[in-house]
């Protein structure tokens, strides 16, 4: 009981596993946009709207419009669907799965402690049977792909991981 007041008192640690200074209370994040010109067409809006649900739940830090004491800001850079664990049937060569990889380049501010600062890409890979197409992919993959890589930047940003 004591170490729980003890670390609520200081307010930098919590049991989501942030690390914010308690000076810090606002985030903005500007719409990641999708410069890979693939994908859905609400690729960005789901990926932009991801980072902020996922921010609002695991903080306490107000999500502004712009000049956040934390700021992040980027695009997505990748979103490819290529062949991957290639048969060989007769005198064919056949893919008997696909991979889809998603990328985001991300630019984060920290306006109180710019040694924080960084500019990353994050990229994560996901497997599809070969009758799954770039046009076909399933919005739950998108979003438990989308899920990850916001995961892994939160982890960079506010974790300290």
């Amino acid at each position: 009981m004591l170490v729980a007041l003890c670390c609520n008192a200081c307010g930098v640690y919590s049991f989501t596993g942030t690390s914010i200074s308690p000076d810090i209370k606002t985030i903005s994040i500007q719409t990641i946009e999708n410069t890979a010109g693939e994908g859905p067409s609400n690729l960005s809006q789901v990926v932009t709207n991801s980072f902020k649900n996922y921010y609002q739940r695991n903080t306490n830090l107000t999500v502004l419009q712009r000049d956040g004491d934390l700021q992040l800001e980027g695009q997505i850079i990748t979103f490819t669907l290529t062949p991957n664990a290639v048969q060989r049937d007769g005198n064919i060569d056949q893919a008997t799965l696909n991979r889809l990889t998603m990328g985001i380049q991300i630019r984060f501010t920290n306006a109180k402690d710019p040694e924080k600062d960084f500019d990353q890409q994050f990229t994560i890979t996901e497997e599809f049977p070969p009758t799954v197409d770039i046009t076909s992919i399933p919005p739950a993959a998108i979003d438990r792909m989308t899920d990850r890589l916001v995961a892994d930047v939160f982890n960079k940003t506010v974790a300290d991981w």
